[in-house]
């Protein structure tokens, strides 16, 4: 036999590794259109080689209903078998990138993005550590490699995602000096419901939670919801209304007089700050060098942050 043909025989033994990623990725519940952004493919491109491993096969490892997929039972076992040698060459190729001292990824919301890259400066000349920012929510940009870490809000993961507590900040009621309709702000927490309130979409019921902790009752408020709590910030200083600053994000509006304190009390809300870390992924070595470093510019920044409400 020639090497040309034996090289034939090998490869019709096994089908290609891309099909294989794209299979454990759709397995493991990552969708195929992320699926496709990673590799660079269309969604469609990316069921074809589904559709590609099973015919070479011989067998579905997938039901189809409604353009979905659902692993069935020949799937899962076959998941179970090829997804540790994927993650062990994952790995192995992660551990030649990080011989080349690549950059950490990180990913966050768009508004914490905002606050975190005019720190990073500092970062790259004391620690020595080099930042990538991705402003996304997207839990599978973690899960598939595309960063190594994220800071989020509460997020629902899958397994094989760790969490590390941040902050579980406290909120207070915020606004501009004067509300665009002409009326002056309220110094009163009973007289807030009377006025717009601006907050964000998710997570949900910010206001009712404060009025609930304030010990006030929260019914038909006048509600305006935003994206990101950089728009709702930017809605409230322009005179949108009445908005909950948390630490970290509205620091910036607090400290050039954009937004300033209606009331004095402030609450924990039960929305967290958390660092995010897929298991399944190998430790970048500059992980822990930011990890401690975003700690402490947390702390400062609620340190500041509590220091500018009580200079108000």
């Amino acid at each position: 036999m020639t090497l040309a043909a034996y090289g034939d025989a090998m490869l019709r033994k096994a089908p290609p590794l891309e099909s294989i990623e794209i299979f454990v990725a759709a397995a493991q519940g990552e969708s195929l259109r992320a699926v496709g952004r990673r590799l660079a493919l269309s969604p469609s491109a990316v069921s074809r080689r589904v559709a590609a491993l099973e015919q070479f096969l011989k067998t579905r490892l997938f039901d189809r209903a409604d353009q979905s997929l659902t692993l069935n039972a020949v799937g899962a076992r076959y998941l179970e078998d090829v997804a540790p040698a994927i993650r062990s060459i994952q790995n192995a190729t992660e551990a030649i990138r990080f011989g080349e001292n690549r950059s950490l990824r990180i990913a966050t919301s768009h508004s914490l993005a905002g606050w975190l890259l005019p720190r990073l400066p500092t970062l790259q000349v004391q620690a020595g550590v080099s930042v990538e920012i991705t402003a996304t929510r997207d839990v599978q940009a973690l899960a598939c490699g595309e960063v190594d870490l994220a800071i989020w809000g509460d997020l629902k993961v899958p397994s094989g995602i760790e969490t590390t507590h941040l902050l579980t900040p406290e909120a207070i009621p915020v606004s501009a000096s004067r509300l665009a309709d002409g009326r002056t702000v309220p110094h009163i927490e009973a007289e807030l419901s009377r006025y717009p309130l601006v907050s964000v979409r998710k997570p949900v019921g910010l206001w009712e939670r404060w009025f609930a902790m304030a010990g006030l009752e929260a019914s038909a408020l006048n509600l305006r919801s935003f994206d990101t709590l950089q728009l709702a910030y930017e809605a409230a200083a322009a005179g949108g209304g009445i908005t909950l600053a948390v630490p970290l994000v509205s620091n910036s509006f607090l400290a050039d007089g954009r937004l300033t304190a209606c009331t004095r009390r402030a609450f924990p809300l039960g929305a967290r700050y958390q660092l995010y870390r897929s298991t399944e992924r190998r430790r970048h070595p500059q992980g822990n060098p930011f990890k401690a470093w975003l700690r402490e510019q947390i702390d400062n920044s609620v340190a500041e942050f509590q220091d500018m409400l009580r200079a108000q």
